[in-house]
Parts: C-alpha cells; structure tokens; sequence
C-alpha cells in the first residue's frame, strides 16, 4: 500500500518535453550548417526554377493576344516570293541582246584607210548580187570583178567575207570596203567594222541603191547619152538601134558606137587600157549591163583558180592600175 508509482509521471513529462525538445535540436542544426552550404543551395534552388520556366516557354504553345490580328488567304494560293527572286526571273524571259560577233571599232585603223582608198581609186564593177534571210536579217552577196579582172564573192553578213586572196588572210579587203562604200552606201561608222548587227545590216540594205524599184534607175540611165543617129565611128555603118546593141562612152563624151565594133577595139587596147573611140577618156563600162553568166563564157582561169574576165570588162589586167594610158 505504501508503494509509489512514478512511471505514469516520467512518460507525461517526456511527452510533454518532446516538441520543444525537436525545435531546438533543429534550430541547432541550421544554426550549425555553413553558410557556403545555405548559399549553394539557394544557387541550386534558383538554377532549377529558371531551367524549368525556359522550358515551360518552350513548350507552351503561340496563343494570340487580344491585340493581335489572325489573317485569313482566301486565294488558296502559296505566298509570292520575295521581289528580288521575282525580277530575276522575269529578267530570263526578255531576250538578250545581239552581241557583236567582232570588236566594234571607234575609229576607222589605218589598214581600213589604205585598203578603202584604193577601193575608190581603182575601177571595179558589180556584175551580180542576190540577198538571202539568215538569222533574221538581210545578207547581200556580190560577184565583184578587181582591178585585175578576176571576179571574187564578196558576202556582207553578220561577219562579210570576201574569196580574194586578201581577205582570205584575215584582212578587211579593198572588195569589202568597196560594196560598202558605194554598192550599199554604208554609213560611215559602219564602213570599217569587221562584223555587224541584225538591225545595222537591214538599215543598210534599206538605204541602199539595190533596194530601190528598178525603174528608179532605168529613169537615169541613159546620163548625157547623145541621140542614136548617124555612124559607127568604127565600122562607118548607120546605127539601127532595134538590130543591134549600142554601147556609148559614160565617162565623157556621150557619143555611140556599135557594141561588137568596140568589142574588137577594146581587144586591141588591153596593154595601154581601153579608151573612148571619140574623146580618148577612159572607157567607163556599164556594169548594170554585165551578165555574168555571158562573161564567164569568154573568161581564162588565172593560176589561182580565179575566173578573169579582163579582156570582156576593159581591164588592163594589172593588179592596181586603172584603165588608162
């Protein structure tokens, strides 16, 4: 009966003493933890909780806000492309432009100077032409017979060229020179180049004589010819115009004579060149006339190869010289 009981007592102090008891021993703790280590922590803490906002703006998806405006293509088509793509590709559907084929010349050499002043010293004659469409434009062959009497093609083209020795080595023959100049009237700062443009040879072929209606010429023909009366100065026969071909002296004097009389003239004169019967000018034939195909039918083949029609036209034969004395 005189026992004393203390258990009960102990266990409610110790439960009563618990709570406190924890809070200090934590506060210990804090209180001995460093203060690197609280502040490695927080670097930590504040590391992670930006690495996961960047991610949550990654992720979160484009909603529009109420000042935005949503636009709508109603064409169903894909946007143009930029303006500089779409000038580029026009550009490719306008033609380029004509190149010339040669260096263009601004200003006329001093191998041009010497070949075109012998093409107007010298006597040469046209006795044939046709013109023919290549790449569009207009290219005019000649069958021009030299001072030497031999006949040569002389094409103005894109790139003229000429089947005289000359030209054959690359030069810019007097024969080229000379259908420019007088045969097609150029204008003077196309004479000397060495190739030419579409529009530059249908401009030249438009200006030219050749172009013009036929009639045009037959108006002049006949220049300061003398009526077709009285004698051959050679046979002594009367003229009769509607038998036989008249030939009469251009250059000067305007008189008639019989064209098979003077043929045989002109066959005695070739040494000293051909002159008129009456005025002694050199003779001037008429090229409109000249028929290739009826010179060819008299004409020798030099040792070139070339067909010389010399004693047909009145030439000399020599290289260079005009038919004179």
């Amino acid at each position: 009966m005189g026992v004393t009981r203390t258990t009960p007592s102990r266990q409610q102090h110790a439960s009563a003493s618990t709570p406190k008891d924890a809070r200090a021993t934590r506060s210990r703790a804090v209180a001995s933890t460093p203060t690197s280590s609280r502040k490695r922590k927080a670097n930590d803490q504040n590391v992670t909780s930006s690495t996961s906002s960047k991610k949550s703006r990654r992720s979160a998806p484009n909603v529009p806000t109420k000042d935005s405006v949503e636009v709508v293509d109603l064409t169903g088509e894909t946007p143009s492309p930029p303006k500089k793509r779409a000038r580029a590709s026009a550009s490719y559907d306008e033609p380029a432009p004509e190149r010339r084929l040669r260096r263009f010349r601004s200003h006329p050499p001093s191998s041009y100077l010497d070949r075109a002043a012998r093409a107007l010293s010298q006597r040469m004659f046209v006795v044939g032409h046709a013109v023919t469409e290549v790449d569009g434009a207009p290219e005019i062959s000649f069958d021009i017979v030299g001072t030497t009497g031999n006949i040569y093609k002389t094409t103005i083209g894109k790139v003229p060229t000429c089947s005289c020795p000359d030209a054959r080595k690359g030069n810019q023959c007097k024969h080229i020179c000379y259908v420019l100049v007088k045969a097609l009237r150029a204008p003077q700062h196309l004479q000397y180049q060495l190739a030419f443009l579409s529009s530059e040879l249908r401009e030249m072929y438009n200006g030219s004589p050749i172009s013009c209606e036929q009639s045009n010429a037959e108006e002049n023909k006949d220049g300061n010819r003398k009526p077709v009366e009285g004698d051959c100065p050679i046979c002594f026969m009367e003229f009769e115009p509607d038998k036989e071909e008249i030939v009469w002296c251009r250059a000067a004097c305007g008189n008639n004579i019989h064209k098979t009389c003077f043929q045989k003239w002109a066959a005695t004169q070739q040494a000293q060149g051909v002159r008129c019967v009456y005025c002694r000018s050199p003779w001037q034939a008429d090229a409109a006339n000249l028929n290739l195909d009826e010179l060819v039918k008299g004409a020798s083949v030099d040792s070139d190869g070339y067909v010389n029609v010399a004693d047909q036209i009145g030439l000399s034969g020599i290289r260079g010289m005009r038919p004179t004395l």
